[in-house]
């Protein structure tokens, strides 16, 4: 059985309550994993604000370090990961492989912008004298909460974990209740190689019951979602009160375009691309289409052609 990776280690919950985490394609149970509790989000957060103090004193060099440490260990274990990911969320190992690197990617580009986390000088009205000057420090928010949806749980997950840890702010990420295995096994191992305690952790379960808890902890400065349109209004819903940084990714309804003058053969692909890549599950995929009269009838045949096949 699974377990949640709190201050620093696997633990159980709080509440011996579990659940199944089933293969989409052939519905048999793959592993169970706890359902997190109000008293797990409290222990996750007590862990990360205790973390705090020392990671903001880390220097950007020194976070960037650990966490390219990490993301080699993660890709030592390469082929556990995309075949978790497969099983739990029922994408094609090719896909599963791709969105593995893109991970990686992502991750080593978040790295590498430690050494761009610059203050400014700026300039002050004259009346405030000749030589007199304002400066800007920037410093870590506090902690974070990052929730990441089923679609591409690694990919969405990295473009949390990586800007936050290099900030300075410990993060606690909230998977899909469907899809945390492979999530589970990431954050393991980006511990392993050498994070301190506290400053990135994974609780399991639903949204009633960790998420919100998460979101309206007082000490819960920064929350980012990648969800759904109704996600994305109760957290804003939950946020208002203590003013709290949110950053929401939500559902799009996206059209693609093609003009007269396009190429058909690589305007249907990218139609194919853009509408079935995941089985079509993504935010940003093409959900409409308008096409010019000119080439109407010869992209349609061709799409229809194509999507036959």
């Amino acid at each position: 059985m699974a377990q949640m990776y709190i201050n620093g280690r696997w633990a159980d919950a709080q509440s011996s309550r579990t659940y199944e985490i089933k293969n989409p394609a052939t519905g048999a149970a793959i592993d169970t994993v706890p359902f997190g509790e109000a008293a797990d989000a409290r222990t996750a957060v007590e862990a990360a604000v205790a973390a705090f103090p020392a990671w903001a004193d880390t220097s950007p060099d020194d976070r960037a370090s650990l966490l390219r440490k990490g993301i080699a260990l993660v890709e030592k274990h390469a082929r556990d990961i995309i075949d978790l990911l497969t099983a739990e969320q029922g994408k094609p190992l090719f896909e599963a492989q791709g969105e593995f690197h893109h991970f990686l990617h992502g991750m080593e580009f978040y790295a590498g912008l430690a050494s761009k986390i610059r203050g400014s000088q700026v300039p002050v009205p004259p009346a405030m004298g000749k030589h007199n000057y304002g400066l800007i420090f920037k410093r870590p928010v506090g902690v974070a909460v990052g929730i990441v949806p089923w679609n591409f749980p690694l990919t969405l997950m990295g473009t949390k974990i990586g800007p936050a840890l290099i900030a300075g702010c410990p993060l606690i990420i909230k998977p899909s209740e469907t899809t945390p295995l492979a999530t589970l096994k990431v954050i393991g191992l980006l511990n392993e190689a050498g994070l301190p305690a506290g400053v990135l952790q994974c609780v399991t379960g639903f949204g009633p019951e960790i998420g919100e808890p998460l979101v309206t902890h007082p000490a819960v400065r920064r929350v980012a979602l990648t969800g759904s349109s109704q996600t994305g209004r109760r957290v804003m819903v939950l946020a208002a009160p203590e003013f709290k940084r949110v950053t929401l990714e939500l559902g799009g309804s996206d059209p693609m375009i093609v003009c007269p003058d396009a190429d058909i053969r690589k305007a249907i692909n990218g139609a194919m691309i853009g509408r079935f890549w995941n089985a079509g599950q993504a935010c940003l995929a093409v959900k409409r289409l308008y096409v010019f009269d000119a080439i109407y009838d010869e992209f349609v045949s061709g799409l229809v052609k194509k999507v036959a096949n």
